[in-house]
This record gives C-alpha cells, sequence and structure tokens, in this order.
C-alpha cells in the first residue's frame, strides 16, 4: 500500500537518535517496542490487567463511591488497587501511578476517548464502567511493566504478562515473566507499571520532505537523515513558508502489526493513506484527525492551495511502522510535508485533547482558540 501515515504515541517502535540527542529520548521507547502490541491487543491487555487488580489486590473490599454520575443511572463506584500512603511507587500493582491506581478510570481512559460513562456488573462481582463504542480509541494505550519502579535504572528488568493471558479467560494468569513467551517466572522480583505505550507511525513508502526533496520513511530510517523540511514557526495560510529543521529522533516498529486507516483521494490526483488518528491540516488551517475527514472537506498542499477530497475509504493495513520528529518544540514547525501535504509530526502524537481540532496556520490568539 502507497504512503500510510499513521498517528499515535510512537511507543512501540524502536527509538534511533540521531548525535547528541540520545539523553533526550527516554527508555519507554525501547520497553515499549519491545512489548508492541496491535489495537486488539492492546484493549486485551487493558481488560488483563483490569481483572488482576481487583481479583489479586482488591479481592472483597467494598468499592468507594466517586459521585459521579453514571450514564444509566446512579454514581460511578470505583476501586483502589493502592493505598499511596504505604504503598507510594505501586509495587506489585497493575494500574499505574499516573491514575492513582484507580482501576475503573484507568481501564475506561486508557481504551476510551472522553465521554458519558455507564456503569455494570461484570462476571466477577465487579463494578465496570463502559462507554460507547463510537468512543472507543483507535490505539488505546496499556501498561508495560518492570521490576523497578524507574523505568531509567540500569537494573530494572522488563516484565511481561504470560501470552495467553493478553485475553480474558477463564483461568487467569496474573504472574509476570522475564521473557516474552512466558517460560521464564519472575521468581523474587517485584513489578510495577513502568509506561503506557500506544503504536502507530508511516508505511515504508511514505515520502516525507527533506532538503534533498521527498523520500520514503523506510530509507530516510536506513540513511539516518539529519535535516527535514517543516514549515518556519511563524507561517501562516497567506504565507507558507518551508525551513530546513534537524531531526530529533526516528523510530522503527520491529512487529508487523494492523492499523486502520482511512484511505484520501484528493481532487489533483494526490492520494494519502493515513491511520485514523493521524494528526492533519484541513482547508481551514485546522488540526484534525483523519478519521473525521469526509469527501468535499480540504486538504493543504504544499504550495498553500487547498485539494477537495473525492474519496474516504476506511480499510486496514497490517505492516511495519516508521516515524520521526524534528527537534523543535513549538506546533506550527511540526508540521511536516507528506505526499506534498500539511500533516502533524510526532510531536502532536499526545495532543488528543490539547491540540486537535485546533487552529494553528491562522494567527488567532490562544486565549481564544477553542
Amino acid at each position: 500500500m502507497k504512503g500510510l501515515f499513521g498517528a499515535g504515541v510512537a511507543l512501540a517502535a524502536a527509538a534511533f537518535l540521531l548525535p547528541g540527542l540520545a539523553e533526550a529520548q527516554p527508555i519507554k521507547l525501547q520497553r515499549c517496542n519491545a512489548d508492541s502490541l496491535d489495537p486488539a491487543q492492546a484493549e486485551k491487555r487493558l481488560n488483563w490487567a483490569r481483572r488482576c487488580g481487583l481479583l489479586v489486590n482488591v479481592g472483597a473490599a467494598a468499592p468507594f463511591d466517586t459521585y459521579a454520575p453514571a450514564a444509566n443511572g446512579g454514581t460511578l463506584l470505583e476501586y483502589q488497587e493502592d493505598d499511596i500512603n504505604y504503598n507510594f511507587f505501586g509495587q506489585n500493582t497493575y494500574t499505574g501511578e499516573d491514575d492513582a491506581y484507580e482501576i475503573n478510570s484507568s481501564f475506561i481512559n486508557k481504551l476510551f476517548l472522553y465521554g458519558p460513562t455507564s456503569q455494570f456488573m461484570d462476571g466477577n462481582g465487579y463494578y465496570r464502567w463502559e462507554r460507547p463504542l463510537a468512543r472507543k480509541k483507535a490505539r488505546p494505550l496499556y501498561p508495560t511493566f518492570g521490576s523497578e519502579d524507574d523505568i531509567d535504572s540500569t537494573t530494572n528488568k522488563q516484565l511481561w504478562p504470560h501470552p495467553s493471558q493478553l485475553v480474558d479467560g477463564s483461568a487467569l494468569n496474573c504472574n509476570l515473566y522475564l521473557n516474552q513467551a512466558g517460560t521464564v517466572l519472575a521468581t523474587g522480583y517485584n513489578f510495577f507499571v513502568n509506561a503506557y505505550c500506544e503504536a502507530s507511525c508511516y508505511t515504508p513508502e511514505q515520502r516525507i520532505r527533506f532538503p534533498e526533496g521527498d523520500v520514503a520513511i523506510a530509507e530516510a530510517v536506513t540513511q539516518m537523515k539529519e535535516d527535514v523540511v517543516t514549515l518556519t514557526p511563524d507561517s501562516s495560510l497567506d504565507n507558507i513558508a518551508l525551513k530546513t529543521n534537524k531531526t530529533h529522533s526516528y523510530t522503527a516498529e520491529f512487529r508487523d502489526t494492523e492499523h486502520p486507516i482511512v484511505l484520501l483521494e484528493m481532487a489533483s490526483g494526490g492520494k494519502l493513506s493515513v491511520t485514523t488518528e493521524h494528526p492533519m491540516i484541513n482547508g481551514e488551517g485546522r488540526l484534525v484527525t483523519a478519521q473525521t475527514l469526509k469527501v468535499g472537506d480540504e486538504l493543504i498542499k504544499v504550495d498553500g492551495s487547498r485539494d477537495a477530497i473525492v474519496k474516504a475509504e476506511h480499510t486496514k493495513y497490517f505492516g511495519k511502522v516508521y516515524n520521526l520528529r524534528p527537534a523543535t518544540d513549538d506546533r506550527v514547525s511540526n508540521i511536516l510535508v507528506a505526499e506534498g501535504y500539511l500533516v502533524g509530526s510526532s510531536l502532536f502524537q499526545n495532543d488528543e485533547v490539547g491540540y486537535l481540532n485546533r487552529i494553528l496556520l491562522h494567527r488567532v490568539p490562544q486565549a481564544v482558540i477553542p
């Protein structure tokens, strides 16, 4: 398939750092690469972690009332897997510190976008939260584990659930292992949630603009190109200007996985194959996810002209993916050129709520941006 551009946090890939940037990239890039899951497996990992947290650590403890309304009546009831007053780092818990070890809250927010939350009783007698299927993330976040709370520790060993327990089953195995095959039990080790991972990037054929011209991303990774073309920080819809930017890092998946994508064809004959959550710049200069694009919408070409979408087909792609990020942090200079169109870099992949649906190429004061 030609030119697939991906979205989401590029954590399920190995990091290839350019000279002088090694300290800027967290070890979780490598950890999430080794523990790379596709979206269906990520959801199963979340279900596994939820059930293990409840059955192993919560047990018969009563839930507490969040006093937040449930969409189907009453208030949402929650379980806390760990008492942070006694176990601050979450030793031997399946829910991360960032979620205050609250099991249903962690599960729902890693699997779904914001939306009305309903509550049901699961098969084990615990309250379970759910949201509408339309709010499910194309790429859920999922926990990856280590033997120490500090992911950067040189003695921190990466740990894995048993591969057969990435799905809900009657014989739940909540152990952690020293290898992915689940043959070496992590006897004598504690375990901690070290990070939450999400995979999504470019397919090998996707052509990105570099100073010498458009180059397939896989070739750029192989050559470790140190420069990439981006917009200038002061670019606007009326004045699109390009600059040579330094490349911060490349990432590359090691495994073939399935990715939901949108095939876009434009009136000029241009084509893009993009993951559903990828940030795109529409004809208004607004940052939107690819899944919201429809026939009649416009994309912006590198020359500033608008190109109407004449086809938007949702399908699947299976294969390895890649990504890159410029060295700069401002949003406008993190807009790249892919297949001749303006698209967001991996910097935006952490900005699911904060920057999507914001106008980037109008000179609009930040305070009035919705």
